[in-house]
């Protein structure tokens, strides 16, 4: 028996969920600086979530309920959004321990720039109103980690910005 297409499409964006919390996990081991620590910690919880979610909507196609899907679309969504494999990806403990916070930080922002961008995918391809919603809502809680993650970087580097907002100025009040 074949496996529908849209079980092997929800399938994989768990497993991407599960690598991005495993990623994050990672690197909150070897981050020295607390906050950004932290931040780590809360975005693996959030995929957690965003795993949650996903699997209550497999149950749902698997009993039958709903499709997130066309039939028509499933193939060519699987193709264009998930092309990778289901393997977790591996991050190499060496050059971890030699990267700064910084670094580590971007890594983490890239990862939640191309889960955005999945989520967008699918969300254009979603046959359903409701799964469309569930993956634009995906999407935005990628797009807000990327900010978080962002605004710690610029914290990090104290290049006077938090969230795009200058925190302060030089210049010099008249009077």
């Amino acid at each position: 028996m074949q496996v529908p297409e849209i079980v092997v499409v929800l399938h994989r964006a768990i497993d991407q969920e599960k690598e991005s919390l495993t990623t994050y996990l990672q690197l909150a081991k070897v981050i020295k600086d607390v906050k950004a620590k932290n931040v780590l910690i809360n975005l693996a919880s959030d995929e957690v979530g965003h795993m949650n979610k996903l699997e209550d909507h497999l149950t749902s196609v698997l009993q039958g309920k709903s499709w997130v899907l066309s039939k028509v679309e499933e193939a060519e969504a699987t193709a264009a959004v998930l092309t990778k494999s289901a393997k977790l990806e591996k991050i190499d403990p060496g050059k971890l321990a030699r990267a700064d916070e910084i670094r580590i930080l971007e890594i983490a922002i890239d990862k939640e720039i191309r889960a955005n961008k999945a989520y967008l995918d699918l969300a254009k391809a979603a046959a359903s109103e409701g799964a469309r919603e569930m993956f634009l809502a995906l999407a935005k809680e990628e797009d807000l980690h990327a900010r978080i993650l962002t605004a710690e970087v610029d914290s990090i580097g104290q290049n006077g910005f938090w969230f795009d907002m200058q925190e302060f100025t030089m210049e010099q009040p008249e009077g």
